[in-house]
């Protein structure tokens, strides 16, 4: 069972930033908030191709309107 992640109001940047906080909130060596940010800056961008491709299995390309 596969769940929809972009329901709501969900961007593709909101779900990047929400995976890349909880893998860094999982690392037992963050002690400090500076570190907690650092942490997320350094794996945010694989969050966010992470985020790219379940948005486009999920939401497919329009394919425009014909009349």
């Amino acid at each position: 069972m596969s769940a929809n992640v972009f329901k709501g109001d969900r961007t593709k940047e909101s779900v990047a930033y929400d995976m890349a906080l909880a893998l860094a909130a999982k690392d037992p060596e963050i002690t400090t908030p500076a570190a907690l940010i650092q942490r997320i800056a350094d794996i945010l961008p694989v969050c966010r191709d992470a985020a790219d491709k379940k948005y486009g299995d999920e939401i497919p390309p329009s394919r425009g309107v014909f009349l």
